[in-house]
């Protein structure tokens, strides 16, 4: 009974789907509110005068004076003394405090004594790389604003994660504010912030710690909250308070999942610092945004390289830090003495490096004859013209089959069509996917864009997301089938996954703006490049999650290896499948957004615009709150259409 419903609903989607494609091309250009990218609605003026308010008293309104402006100096001031640390030179010195050469020492050295000697070395080999890349200035903005915004981060997080792993009612609290906060892509963020706290370091780490903290909050109260209770039951009945409790007994438990938290904190972190220098964060960010917009792919590639490096340092050497204690056989004497002397002799070395980097010139500014950014660059620009001129059959070739085929008639049905018609369309596939409360939260949400006179540009944005997920969930499905079945697939692709999600998704847009020039479709291959590792990992879970009888059983049936896929692991993978088009479709509309830099339109172009232009202030605000819209909307359809499955 159930499959015949589940192919009634497949059935009843094909028709749907024609129909809706019928009517678009009968009512095709009627109705779109298609507004001009100079254009203001009613709306958008009222926000842009209200914005422009808000910025005139800044000077004198008790808000900004008692409450924005006290912040934005404390964070400004608590940047700053980090960068002068070890980014930029201060009290009349040609170097920062500590030099580069005291940097590295310092950096290896706490590897050295949360890792292991392997880790340390890593970090060092990276560190010299970002300098030989001609960015260690850049590379130390962009560690200044990641510690700063993970130490603010982690003050915030780990207490409040604590507290709601702690209490239920805290926990049901926080949980839609951390759900809102995850699923809103990262460039909403910015122009609300520059709003109130102008642009520069305070509104970029705000910025990264609205992206952060959800993370540290959600990994510290899982932590707490996944503990065995025997122990803390044992405390209890011995008579400790919950305060000693807390202390001795549930934190020194948690400490390798919470360890785990900064790590993830770290990463959340250092992907929003870089997309920050959109509102002049400093840091890599901004060589990367500098060849967006000249279009220099090898320049970019460098910048971008250097950011991978971080990545994955600060990736590996904080997820080092956590495996650390996972060995159920305790150290040695002998082997605790030798990893003491060691740390001490590290340190000592760490200290002379450290004092030695402030004293004399040449450790302390990266030496410039070291630079290995310019072949680098030329070869990249090399590399990629030849794919543009000699092999533009696959590049511009794909490309256009994607634009023409899919694109073009999605945007059809979405853009082009009567507002009032599509938004009947999709509250109805809400309603047979989701249910009557998803159905009516969708038209809510929906005729709330509509209301906001920016339903043409959300429709471009949807499209351009959906034909992204499309393309993703081909490719992950398919590698997570793999993923799923093969142990040695695993380990081979596991370090691609791995290096994938650790970079930020600006770093994407450069190599495949080079290949594909500033269009819609490289916001999309963008978007599938930056989502595709979430997706392979949700679904090969599943597809190992499968139970082993059911394999044998359809094996003993004489089922193939395509039968046993078909018929057997994908069904009962279903909500693993749904949850990887939910989050792929979250991951795709974050990086669709950003792709409006390189010529996707949309909400996203509309945004840019409005940070850069006075007069469309309150448009780019409006488009910033319409695709919080747009993200709860996917989201909530996605993850209701996931339960029912």
């Amino acid at each position: 009974m159930y499959r015949k419903l589940l192919e009634r609903k497949g059935y009843f989607f094909l028709g749907f789907i024609a129909l809706w494609y019928a009517l678009s091309k009968i009512f095709f250009d009627k109705a779109t509110w298609e507004l001009g990218i100079a254009d203001n609605t009613s709306f958008t003026n009222v926000v842009g005068d209200a914005a422009g308010a808000i910025s005139g008293n800044r000077t004198h309104s008790p808000f900004f004076v008692y409450f924005f402006n006290p912040i934005r100096l404390f964070i400004n001031g608590f940047v700053d003394i980090i960068r002068n640390l070890i980014a930029t030179p201060s009290n009349g010195h040609a170097a920062p405090t500590i030099g580069w050469l005291g940097v590295i020492a310092i950096l290896a050295f706490i590897t050295l004594a949360t890792s292991r000697i392997r880790m340390a070395i890593l970090v060092i080999t990276f560190l010299l790389g970002c300098g030989a890349l001609g960015m260690w200035a850049d590379t130390m903005d962009t560690l200044a604003m990641t510690l700063a915004a993970v130490l603010l981060s982690l003050a915030i997080g780990i207490p409040c994660g604590i507290w709601a792993g702690l209490s239920d009612r805290v926990l049901k609290l926080f949980t839609p504010i951390l759900d809102l906060a995850q699923i809103l892509p990262t460039m909403v963020y910015l122009a609300p912030l520059a709003l109130f706290f102008m642009i520069g370091e305070a509104s970029a780490t705000i910025a990264t710690m609205i992206y952060s903290v959800p993370i540290s909050i959600r990994i510290t109260s899982h932590a707490i909250r996944s503990l065995n209770f025997s122990p803390v039951e044992a405390s209890i009945s011995m008579g400790a308070t919950k305060k000693q409790t807390l202390s001795k007994v549930q934190l020194p438990m948690a400490k390798q999942m919470i360890v785990l938290g900064v790590n993830q904190t770290v990463m959340a972190a250092l992907s929003f610092v870089v997309i920050a220098a959109l509102i002049a964060a400093p840091g890599l960010g901004k060589p990367v945004i500098s060849a967006l917009t000249i279009q220099n792919t090898g320049r970019g590639f460098v910048a971008g390289l250097a950011v991978v490096l971080v990545a994955i340092m600060l990736d590996r050497a904080t997820s080092a830090a956590a495996m650390k204690q996972k060995a159920f056989i305790p150290p040695t004497e002998s082997e605790k003495r030798r990893k003491r002397l060691n740390v001490s002799i590290a340190g000592a070395v760490a200290l002379g490096a450290t004092i030695a980097s402030h004293f004399v010139t040449a450790l302390g500014n990266f030496p410039d004859n070291f630079d290995i950014a310019t072949p680098i660059s030329n070869a990249t620009n090399s590399f990629v013209n030849f794919l543009v001129n000699d092999v533009s059959f696959l590049t511009v070739g794909f490309k256009d089959i994607i634009s023409i085929r899919v694109l073009n008639p999605i945007e059809d049905m979405l853009a082009r069509a009567p507002w009032f018609m599509t938004l009947t369309m999709f509250v109805i596939a809400a309603l047979v996917l989701a249910g009557k409360r998803i159905a009516f939260l969708t038209f809510v949400l929906l005729s709330a864009i509509a209301a906001t006179g920016l339903w043409f540009d959300a429709m471009i944005t949807l499209t351009q997301t959906i034909v992204a997920t499309l393309l993703t969930m081909i490719v992950g499905v398919a590698l997570g089938i793999w993923v799923g079945r093969s142990k040695r697939a695993d380990s081979l692709l596991r370090p691609f996954l791995d290096a994938g999600q650790t970079m930020p998704a600006f770093v994407y847009l450069v190599p495949i703006l080079g290949l594909f020039g500033p269009t819609r479709f490289t916001a999309i291959a963008t978007g599938i490049v930056y989502s595709i590792p979430v997706v392979v990992k949700i679904v090969g879970e599943g597809i190992r999650s499968v139970p082993e009888s059911m394999i044998e059983a359809a094996t003993a049936a004489g089922s193939n290896v395509r039968q046993i896929i078909t018929k057997v692991q994908l069904p009962a993978s279903k909500r693993a499948l749904m949850l990887a088009a939910n989050q792929g479709m979250i991951f795709v509309l974050a990086v669709i957004v950003i792709g409006g830099f390189v010529g996707s339109g949309g909400l996203g172009y509309i945004v840019i615009m409005g940070s850069s232009k006075p007069e469309l202030q309150g448009k780019g605000l409006v488009a910033g709150f319409v695709i919080l819209l747009l993200g709860v909307a996917i989201d909530r359809v996605a993850q209701a259409a996931s339960r029912r499955a």
